[in-house]
């Protein structure tokens, strides 16, 4: 690295923000120590640019992206540049809450995909780097990498989808029919509707409810006109008459009205987004998916039963002799 691009670096680090969580204060002053030890590779950091203007065509062009849909391949782009970065920061003390409640939970979960896992890796990246957080201002990975990123002035289009992707989180919808080529949902709660491309290729149908990680159009000013389905969908069903069916509506408005009290928030909409990045524990929604599996195919993964009803989840400890 060259000695006047170590001291701009160095300058920007020294720049102080109240923004900044503990853990994120933490890791800047750990990389003021590392920038001359070259410990960690801080011009990865400044090398990761990416402008709206010229999104499209680098997903093009990159072999790997080439054959994404659009959208898809500029969320793609991003989480693989925000792994990147999570490795670089990964061996340092101030981070190891974050990353030892990770690798605890990768033992725990093994997540690959089914058959031997419910648990997606894309799933599990976006829980473990968006939705995983500790203390009291709910520091994540992805918040950390946010602040790094913003404290040595990395490209602010990269930071933008950085940033969309840690406000993201799981919700349910219900599945509307279609509109050109797109699928139509509809969210429980927020009554948010969405248009939305599902890059595992499933269309699901009329009624079904989904479980989903959905990233926003990012920039306006691309307009792309859709939302997409970061991760393959969960279709949720029910067991009725000793077999599964397709949940219903009513059933998981029940469960809200019993469940969204408990993080006592009074807004209901909050309170519902609040369940749904964080749960009611660490592991929540890790856990349901674990014990509510019951089939996939390779474009969507079945589920059933209720986080709150264990005996209505096929491999929960209730009924673990049965299935």
């Amino acid at each position: 690295m060259h000695g006047r691009h170590k001291t701009n670096l160095m300058k920007k680090l020294k720049r102080k923000s109240v923004r900044h969580g503990p853990i994120s204060q933490k890791v800047i002053s750990a990389l003021r120590k590392t920038i001359n030890r070259k410990v960690i590779d801080i011009s990865e950091w400044k090398n990761a640019k990416i402008h709206a203007d010229n999104l499209e065509k680098s997903v093009i062009t990159d072999k790997d992206l080439s054959e994404l849909d659009p959208l898809h391949g500029v969320y793609a782009y991003a989480q693989n540049k925000l792994s990147v970065l999570v490795e670089q920061l990964d061996e340092l003390p101030a981070l190891s809450k974050l990353t030892n409640a990770y690798a605890h939970a990768q033992d725990l979960y093994l997540p690959s995909g089914p058959p031997f896992s419910p648990l997606t890796k894309s799933y599990f990246t976006c829980w473990g780097f968006f939705d995983l957080c500790v203390g009291i201002k709910k520091e994540s990975l992805g918040t950390v990498v946010i602040d790094v990123c913003r404290a040595i002035n990395v490209d602010q289009t990269l930071i933008t989808l950085f940033e969309c992707m840690q406000n993201s989180r799981m919700g349910f919808y219900i599945h509307e029919g279609f509109c050109d080529g797109f699928v139509l949902l509809r969210e429980f709660i927020t009554q948010k509707q969405i248009k939305v491309i599902v890059p595992s290729g499933y269309s699901g149908e009329s009624g079904q409810i989904w479980l989903a990680r959905i990233m926003p159009e990012p920039f306006p000013e691309l307009n792309y006109g859709y939302s997409v389905v970061f991760i393959t969908p969960y279709v949720i069903s029910e067991m009725q008459n000793g077999r599964f069916v397709f949940s219903s509506e009513t059933n998981w408005i029940s469960f809200f009205e019993r469940n969204l009290v408990k993080t006592k928030i009074k807004d209901t909409k909050k309170a519902y987004e609040f369940l749904m990045k964080f749960g009611l524990n660490r592991h929540y929604w890790n856990e349901y998916l674990f014990e509510g599996y019951v089939n996939y195919k390779d474009d969507m993964i079945l589920l059933a039963g209720f986080p709150d009803i264990s005996v209505s989840r096929p491999h929960s400890e209730e009924n673990s002799e049965l299935f």
